[in-house]
């Protein structure tokens, strides 16, 4: 029974990841969103479309109304990363691959399943409960985290369908930071006018060094200079240079000390000046009390479906990172599992759908009428 379950969850999954919505892909992921409002409309939830901007494309957020509890905000993005075509669609036993069908619009469609089965069965919701899709989240959200977060702190608690590798949930995530140094110095020629110029690719290498002494890895923090560029031709003395940071952190008061850091940067050359841009764009996902209790009530729903159920943590961010800095009890890492997201060899298992949505739903009931 349960495998002819997960083999319906599929069939309408497919539906979703033949739609290809990498970030920004606006017309597309307008049509995702026009499918995903047409099959939440006969559930009856209030139904909120909100318009791309900055190049960007729709929100949806549906609420479900509920009894007095304090209800349950479950949040999927629909945006992927590879490029169009990159990630082909093709079954292989119990492989289903196909672009963002793990990361996540798996587990956005489990929640969508879980309210449906709820509705069919009849279940009354104990407290309100709020769907969002978002089609930002693979490059932070810029658009939709303030949305997300507000809708956070009206739940009791958040729970987050990113995918998993395995029968787990996630309770703790690292945060993230984006950083840019431009490097602006004194071009001239190299052979007849070198004492004139002042390289700004030197200073940026400079730099580097001393940003790679702020990685602290019993701290949990790593700086990754991940992209240099700058100069022009071989016999000119560099005018320019950038390098992109990327920081991750388990702590968010260290990200705020490297952070400062990297702005009180000062160049050797003083003729050069850096210029620094980027943010903290993620706060870390901590795991606190109230979060291995939801990680607890999700070990005994998966027991009385016949699978352990384990504790995991993670060093990418999701939008769970947002409600979690809100003050909400967060639980993620509960969509499909699978593997090799981000890549051509992107995949989901297919058995386990099915278990994954009754665990979505039993979340759902009880969360949404008591706080964990």
């Amino acid at each position: 029974m349960q495998t002819t379950n997960s083999e319906d969850i599929l069939s309408g999954l497919m539906r979703w990841v033949e739609i290809d919505t990498p970030t920004g892909a606006c017309d597309t992921i307008r049509r995702l969103v026009d499918l995903i409002e047409e099959e939440l409309r006969p559930l009856g939830p209030e139904i909120e479309r909100i318009a791309g901007r900055d190049g960007m494309g729709d929100h949806l957020i549906a609420r479900f109304s509920g009894g007095p509890g304090p209800g349950v905000l479950v949040t999927s993005h629909i945006d992927t990363v590879c490029a169009p075509g990159s990630v082909g669609i093709r079954r292989e036993g119990e492989r289903q691959y196909g672009p963002g069908i793990a990361d996540m619009k798996g587990g956005g469609y489990l929640a969508l399943c879980a309210m449906r089965r709820l509705f069919s069965e009849g279940v009354p919701l104990p407290g309100p409960v709020t769907l969002i899709y978002n089609s930002d989240e693979e490059i932070g959200s810029p658009t939709s985290h303030r949305l997300i977060a507000d809708e956070a702190r009206r739940h009791g608690c958040a729970l987050i369908p990113e995918p998993a590798r395995g029968d787990e949930v996630i309770t703790f995530r690292k945060g993230r930071g984006k950083y840019t140094l431009d490097f602006n110095g004194v071009e001239s020629h190299a052979g007849s006018a070198f004492s004139e110029g002042h390289s700004a690719i030197s200073e940026l290498a400079r730099a580097v060094t001393r940003l790679d002494r702020l990685t602290d890895i019993e701290a949990g923090t790593t700086v990754n200079v991940g992209r240099i560029r700058g100069g022009t031709e071989p016999n000119v003395v560099a005018g320019h240079a950038a390098c992109d940071i990327d920081i991750r952190f388990s702590d968010d008061a260290n990200a705020r000390a490297i952070e400062a850091a990297i702005r009180a940067m000062k160049p050797e050359d003083e003729a050069v000046r850096i210029a620094v841009s980027g943010e903290i764009e993620k706060p870390a996902l901590a795991r606190t009390s109230q979060t291995v209790a939801m990680m607890e009530a999700a070990r005994a729903i998966n027991a009385e479906l016949g699978a352990p159920l384990s504790e995991t943590r993670s060093g990418g961010g999701s939008d769970g990172n947002f409600t979690a800095a809100a003050g909400i009890p967060t639980l993620d890492g509960l969509g499909a599992i699978g593997n090799d997201w981000h890549s051509p060899g992107e995949h989901i298992l297919v058995e386990p759908l099915a278990r994954r949505q009754h665990l979505l739903q039993g979340l759902i009931i009880k969360f949404s009428q008591e706080r964990p």
